[in-house]
């Protein structure tokens, strides 16, 4: 396949495209040459090509397919072909274009279309003793694959093009048709745009690491590089998948499902998700839902888990230290049917440095463009279409100097209310409660249990609950935060079971942490931070029974 009348898109043309692939090749790997081949199965064509030391290979250099190296990467195009030596491998040592470049070390890769056909090949070759490791391996993949893509766009922007010219009887239908098709275009052309300069950034921490990677015997030390390069490979792997369902939102092939389903656990599910990530960087997650885990929506349940958990990824991403805080309310101010989800998501950062936040984020009335944003971030580009998808929106507000807060928006039906569960809390109220925990942002469990009408005694200090005690305050249950500062939630608890022998204790722990099996014959209930509300309305049900 040529390089001419290919239709304007994404580049000018395939050879553009060629070229991007190789000049951020050449960027990574160390290795002489590069080049980008394409065929028509008569004929191999040089459509770019790199050499760093030695000219092995000319950009726009023609060879008969069947004697080139790159018809045996197309055998199988299931997998890459690698040859270490050309001069002793049994496919490549009688070739004549062996004879002309001498003993060499080869790898090509197939690029393929959607369809499975091949288009051509991706290739790398230098001297026998070359070693290519793992990670620019995935990298050199990962470009056939992302060109591959890039290559069906373009044949797709030429055939909306042929069906605009095929009829004047159509005229109408076809301009309205060529319109939609340019405004495809051009959302598209910002989605690569986005795809390109968000990838360059794991590619950086693979080319900045790849030569630590390269020593005989690896030290301990080094382990720390490996983990951040294969880090860089998942954001690379995470970024193509997300390019894909971007294009699959933007082109109105994605449908939204209306079926009945529990809201809080969605929200609640999807946050879990990303707890352990939260806490390995020593950030403290949040939830508070002000809404009962009995309500049922009807809505789409898998678009607004995905939805929120780009929204989180992000929050996540831009806190280096703090705390995320999700909350959550229905609107009340709908109707008996009609309901608005109120999603909020705090995190303690900022979503660029100061000097980009001036230049690309803030309009000339100097207001966040929540667009601008958006369009930094492919996830985010994804949570926005889902939200318009499900006739929803998402805002973006600056809270301050390193608070920042996403506002979500999204319409839904009221459906029911689960009897047992509302039976439950129905049974709960007047029920004293005494709460300790230190001040933190976990603000769930205290507005939960006032909720469900319960009276609550919130304390951060010991000696402010024996005092109520002492004074004539006898709850029916206590609620005990691990992360108690004053007194130690241990001796605390040891101390009440003395006051009170057959008061039932829940003790709340921070997520991944681990109870001795001692102390946890000591409690009732151990519960989990952030606390799921269902799982707080069963222990509370089981112990007060």
């Amino acid at each position: 396949m040529g390089t001419t009348g290919v239709a304007k898109g994404f580049y000018e043309n395939i050879q553009e495209a060629a070229t991007h692939i190789v000049d951020v090749l050449s960027g990574i790997l160390q290795v002489n040459t590069i080049f980008v081949a394409s065929n028509d199965g008569m004929t191999n064509v040089i459509l770019e090509a790199f050499n760093r030391h030695e000219q092995l290979v000319t950009k726009g250099s023609e060879l008969p397919f069947e004697t080139s190296y790159c018809s045996l990467v197309l055998q199988d195009k299931s997998s890459e072909l690698t040859i270490k030596d050309t001069a002793e491998h049994p496919l490549t040592r009688s070739m004549d274009v062996t004879n002309g470049l001498g003993s060499r070390f080869f790898i090509g890769v197939p690029i393929l279309r959607r369809s499975g056909d091949a288009f051509g090949t991706i290739c790398l070759m230098d001297n026998p003793d070359y070693q290519l490791n793992e990670t620019d391996m995935k990298t050199l993949k990962a470009m056939a694959v992302f060109l591959g893509y890039v290559i069906d766009l373009e044949d797709s922007l030429l055939v909306q093009e042929q069906k605009l010219s095929d009829t004047e009887q159509l005229k109408a239908q076809l301009q309205a048709e060529k319109e939609r098709a340019e405004s495809e275009a051009m959302t598209k052309t910002q989605m690569l745009a986005l795809m390109s300069h968000e990838i360059r950034n794991p590619l950086n921490g693979i080319l900045g690491l790849t030569d630590l990677m390269r020593t005989p015997d690896m030290p301990e030390e080094h382990l720390e590089y490996v983990n951040m390069i294969e880090t860089s490979g998942n954001i690379l792997l995470s970024l193509l998948n997300n390019m894909m369902n971007f294009n699959i939102n933007d082109t109105g092939k994605t449908v939204v499902h209306d079926d009945p389903f529990d809201l809080v656990s969605t929200i609640e599910n999807t946050v879990y998700l990303h707890v352990g990530q939260a806490i390995s960087k020593g950030i403290e997650v949040g939830l508070n839902l002000e809404m009962n885990v009995s309500q049922v929506f009807v809505g789409d349940e898998i678009k607004i888990g995905q939805l929120l958990a780009h929204v989180l990824q992000y929050a996540i991403d831009y806190t280096r230290t703090g705390s995320v805080l999700i909350t959550a309310v229905v609107d009340e101010e709908s109707t008996d049917n009609q309901a608005v989800l109120l999603l909020n998501v705090k995190y303690s950062g900022k979503m660029l440095p100061a000097d980009k936040m001036r230049q690309v984020l803030h309009t000339s009335d100097g207001n966040i463009s929540t667009q601008r944003i958006v369009g930094t971030n492919l996830g985010l580009a994804v949570s926005q279409n889902l939200a318009i998808l499900m006739n929803g929106s998402i805002q973006i507000n600056s809270l301050g100097e390193d608070e920042t807060e996403f506002q979500i928006r999204l319409p839904l039906l009221r459906h029911w209310e689960l009897p047992q569960l509302t039976s439950i809390q129905q049974r709960l109220k007047g029920t004293k409660v005494l709460l300790a925990k230190d001040p933190d942002i976990l603000q769930g469990v205290s507005s939960l249990m006032r909720r469900w009408k319960m009276d609550v005694h919130m304390t951060s200090g010991s000696a402010e609950a024996y005092s109520w005690m002492e004074d004539g305050f006898s709850p029916d249950v206590a609620v005990i935060d691990m992360g108690l500062v004053e007194g130690g939630a241990v001796d605390f608890v040891h101390n009440l079971k003395t006051r009170a022998h057959a008061l039932p204790i829940i003790v709340l722990v921070p997520y991944g942490m681990h109870i001795n099996p001692q102390e946890a014959e000591v409690f009732d209930a151990v519960l989990t931070k952030p606390v799921r509300q269902a799982d707080l309305l069963n222990a509370l049900s089981v112990i007060l029974h």
